[in-house]
């Protein structure tokens, strides 16, 4: 073959004079990867393995680079790059970014670029682009098409920034409410996980016109989300039935469907295993069981903390070589020194040399399958046009209308006109999140950035005027204080939050936990939920508590607001004396618009519930898909109740697809029958409902379907979540939905085996996971 100019970047080219396949862009991703794997020196290989995270730093938001920091990362580790913190704007960050990507191309030997590497949960992980809402926020909308065009847009956003390879989704299962890291999941159902999940993945690696993925996806983190009291980082227990049912669908689920193009393990350790080190589950699990195929890489720093964290190593290149031997393929390390490089001296075993080949030939595919090697350069015309656009915007306000979940609305006390306002007078907007936009720790920093959307707060005064809106922050601070100083402070706030509150007719009090992102600032140590943080109580952080006594003490019709990623228990004291409760999550820069808009009439609440709260701080485990032995009672006249006897019910109203509308659905004619597909000979569930909107207004409803085996050959869940719509039905209308599931869905694993059981199933219709709220089918399969 003769020589190939390799056609690169910009129109840059460069000219190869081998017989260079991997220059080939009408070749596959594998034979050019190991076109390429087979001209790399033994150090180039092991550069590939590793990256610098973050490329840039930032002071006083004012992008910061580091030549000779970056140097000297780069010199070993140089197979991704990413941006670096979250205060930088993409404006100032692009023109920077291309000049370091054609650095690398024009001093890399055989002119290998980088890939840019970077987290998506709100959209953009940097400042400038769409803030959409946090993942638990999109879930509680329940509707996959709308969520479809939101990763379209941050897909587009992402690439307008030259970011081909994303950390996301994150599939964790929210089992715990004390885990500060529950708002970046979906929810607590693994179907529902899985369904979100498999969207997301979709439509990131959708192909382009040449046949490149547009972002390859990382689902994660395999296994996690019920670590030792809540802690992100903390052990877990749990034997193989357990995961492959309980954690491990959303896996199943998008391996099969959507093919991620890689993985990240999770920090825990799993039956004393750390996950790095776990042979056994990413190989014999993960890959022979589930089976993925594509690239596994660590945790940020998770190798680091074989050595010392976990102490299942005893020196940097004893933790390198037991990662690498249980199948991680490539390293996060953002501050550089990762552990992959200590591999350099080892390149006379050949056990070790045959791990690092085959994991340089999966980075490199993933390289060649996006197009690293053969797209041009991002241009700061598209990154303009792109990011922010009209119609990303317009998405935005979309899917965060339907995020918002009412969970109370006493007497129809809302929606409220503007003629009622001015009947009643002023409305006080009191409590420490009611003017900042709690977006949480994977968003940039947007608390109180203008060139966002509008707080809560600032929403009411454009809309109703600030003469009309009295605003106080209710508390000093967001974290509890303990020095007498601090309880004057907080004693102070409260009591001006309830003179405002006195003189309005209306209170809307808006509580929550979090604030802040990964950015060392004030702002970072008043986290209260978050990553790194648990909650050892449930209830809301600091004062905020006694703030909201102290407003329903005055009598005041009052409007509970709560922003987080956690949920938060409410006492009979608080549930019972607010008028209407809205949870809404963790915000996007429309959140405090549309709840206006909620408030107003405007828009009809669609939300639902992904996740149980609990009646209690210490009512947990709590989700809904309980084993049927986890609510058994004690002794005597103890077994006439369930779960926390005598307080307590097991399945707590606020439950999983719980949420209100200002009208009323009503579900009926439930049909369930078997199925059998003529051609395939296949066996299908079919099940047919009709919904009815039976209230005075347009509405949204998720129309939900559960399902249970009447027996078992293992314990299994009371009820799961097998299919939902989400579908809007008019006054008096009515609407026919049918579900077709296949039997072999119906199944689950048995010490690794799958199993599809015959007999007796109890399938459940309805609009929550609450008895009261579904109507009970029964079918022979």
């Amino acid at each position: 073959m003769a020589a190939r100019l390799l056609p690169i970047l910009l129109g840059v080219t460069f000219c190869i004079n081998v017989n260079a396949n991997y220059t080939d862009p009408s070749l596959g991703p594998g034979q050019r990867s190991q076109d390429l794997l087979q001209r790399l020196t033994w150090e180039e290989k092991i550069g590939q393995m590793g990256g610098i995270r973050a490329a840039f730093t930032s002071v006083n938001g004012t992008v910061r680079f580091n030549r000779s920091a970056f140097e000297e990362i780069r010199l070993k580790e140089n197979g991704q790059i990413g941006y670096g913190r979250q205060a930088n704007w993409a404006a100032e960050l692009l023109p920077i970014m291309n000049r370091l990507r054609m650095e690398q191309i024009n001093s890399s030997r055989l002119h290998i670029p980088y890939i840019i590497i970077a987290d998506s949960v709100n959209g953009l992980w940097f400042s400038g682009g769409t803030l959409f809402p946090g993942t638990s926020s999109m879930a509680s909308s329940w509707n996959l098409p709308l969520y479809e065009q939101v990763i379209q847009a941050s897909r587009d956003e992402n690439m307008a920034m030259g970011i081909n390879w994303v950390l996301s989704p994150e599939v964790d299962i929210v089992k715990d409410p004390r885990n500060g890291r529950n708002g970046e999941m979906y929810g607590e159902d693994s179907y529902l996980v899985g369904e979100f999940a498999t969207k997301y993945i979709k439509t990131m690696q959708e192909k382009d016109e040449r046949g490149f993925y547009k972002v390859a996806t990382t689902i994660k983190h395999f296994v996690f989300g019920t670590g030792s009291g809540g802690i992100n980082r903390a052990s877990m227990a749990g034997g193989l039935n357990h995961i492959l049912n309980d954690l491990a669908p959303p896996y199943q689920k998008a391996i099969k469907e959507a093919q991620p193009l890689s993985l990240m393990a999770s920090y825990s350790a799993v039956d004393g295993v750390p996950m790095s080190v776990n042979k056994y589950l990413l190989q014999n699990v993960l890959q022979d069981i589930l089976g993925f195929k594509g690239l596994i890489m660590s945790d940020a720093n998770a190798i680091e903390l074989l050595l010392n964290t976990h102490k299942v190593a005893s020196s940097r290149k004893d933790a390198a070589r037991k990662a690498l031997s249980a199948g991680l393929k490539h390293e996060l390390k953002p501050g550089g020194g990762g552990l992959f490089t200590e591999l350099s001296s080892m390149s006379g075993d050949k056990d070790v040399v045959a791990l690092v080949d085959a994991s340089v030939r999966a980075f490199l595919e993933i390289k060649f399958a996006t197009g690293m090697f053969d797209l041009p350069l991002p241009t700061i015309e598209n990154m303009q046009s792109t990011l922010r656009n009209p119609r990303h915007l317009e998405i935005n306000k979309n899917i965060t209308r339907e995020s918002i979940v009412m969970l109370k609305n006493d007497d129809e006390f809302l929606p409220r006109t503007k003629s009622n306002i001015s009947a009643t007078g002023k409305i006080a907007v009191v409590g420490p999140y009611a003017d900042v936009i709690n977006a949480g720790n994977y968003a940039p920093v947007v608390l109180y950035d203008p060139r966002y959307g509008d707080s809560f707060l600032s929403s009411f005064q454009k809309v109703l005027g600030k003469d009309n809106i009295l605003h106080a922050q209710g508390t000093s601070k967001i974290l509890p204080n303990y020095d007498d100083d601090a309880q004057q402070q907080d004693e102070a706030a409260i009591a001006a939050a309830v003179e405002k509150v006195k003189e309005a007719g209306l209170a809307v009090v808006i509580l929550g936990s979090g604030l802040g992102n990964f950015m060392p600032n004030t702002i970072n140590n008043d986290r209260t939920d978050t990553e790194g943080w648990s909650h050892p109580d449930l209830g809301f952080p600091g004062a905020q508590q006694q703030l909201l006594d102290a407003v329903l003490d005055t009598g005041v019709p009052t409007i509970l607001v709560m922003s987080s990623g956690q949920t938060f228990p409410l006492p009979n004291s608080t549930f019972n004396r607010c008028r209407a409760i809205f949870h809404s999550w963790l915000a996007g820069e429309y959140t405090g618009s549309s709840f206006v808009e909620i408030f107003l009439g405007e828009t009809n609440p669609s939300g639902k519930l992904t996740v149980t709260i609990p009646e209690h701080n210490g009512a947990f485990p709590v989700n809904y898909d309980f084993l049927p032995s986890d609510a058994g009672g004690g002794f005597g006249t103890s077994l006439a109740y369930d779960w926390h006897w005598p307080q307590l019910t097991r399945k707590a109203p606020l439950a999983f697809g719980f949420g209100l509308s200002y009208t009323t659905f009503s579900v009926s004619s439930v049909n369930v029958s078997v199925s059998t597909n003529a051609a395939s000979s296949n066996q299908s569930v079919a099940i047919q409902a009709t919904v009815s909107n039976v209230g005075n207004v347009s509405g949204k409803e998720v129309l939900q379907v559960y399902f249970r085996a009447n027996y078992s050959i293992i314990e299994r869940p009371v009820m799961k979540l097998i299919r939902f719509e989400k579908l809007e039905v008019d006054p008096a209308e009515k609407k026919i939905i049918n579900f077709d599931i296949p039997i072999d869905e119906l199944g689950y694993f048995v010490t690794g085996d799958w199993v599809v059981e015959r007999g007796n199933y109890a399938f459940w219709v309805g609009t929550s996971s609450r008895y009261e709220d579904l109507r009970r089918v029964e079918l022979v399969i």
